[in-house]
Order: structure tokens, then C-alpha cells, then sequence
């Protein structure tokens, strides 16, 4: 059984949007992001973002497929477009 973790609004909407069919190639795809994003221009933006996928990469590796798999991801997916329509 893994260990309780707590993942922050940011690290959830970067698990929805990097999202692959499981929990190994989510941090696959999130590592390659990091990858792109350190050559980005803007250099402030793509540093607060690479450390949040950091920080949601190593909650990852601390949780189990099985909660990786119960998390609702698609709602963190549409929660600002839903806000926009109001």
C-alpha cells in the first residue's frame, strides 16, 4: 500500500494535461516537457513550470497505479474554460 500523497490544484492540471495511459508514461511525457522547456525564452516562466512538474513527477513515483488510475484528471482539464464561460 503507498503512502498518502497530496497532490496541489497546479499538479493535478499538469497530470491532466501530460496524462498518458499510465502512471510510468505520465512521468515519461512530463520529463520530456521539462526538456523543452529548458530551452524556452522565457526563462521565469519555464522555471516555476519545470519545478512544478518536478514536484509532480516525484509525488508520482511515491504513488501506486491504482490511486494514479482513481485520480479525476478530466475535470482539472475544463475548470478554466468553465470559469472563462461566466
Amino acid at each position: 500500500m503507498s503512502k498518502r500523497v497530496d497532490f496541489e490544484q497546479d499538479e493535478m492540471m499538469l497530470m491532466a494535461i501530460y496524462a498518458e495511459k499510465s502512471r510510468e508514461a505520465t512521468i515519461q511525457t512530463m520529463q520530456e516537457a521539462i526538456e523543452v522547456l529548458q530551452d524556452d525564452p522565457d526563462v521565469i516562466t519555464a522555471e516555476q513550470l519545470i519545478e512544478t512538474i518536478r514536484s509532480t513527477i516525484e509525488k508520482l513515483l511515491q504513488i501506486e497505479d491504482e490511486y494514479f488510475y482513481s485520480l479525476d484528471l478530466t475535470s482539472y482539464l475544463y475548470e478554466e474554460d468553465e470559469a472563462d464561460a461566466y
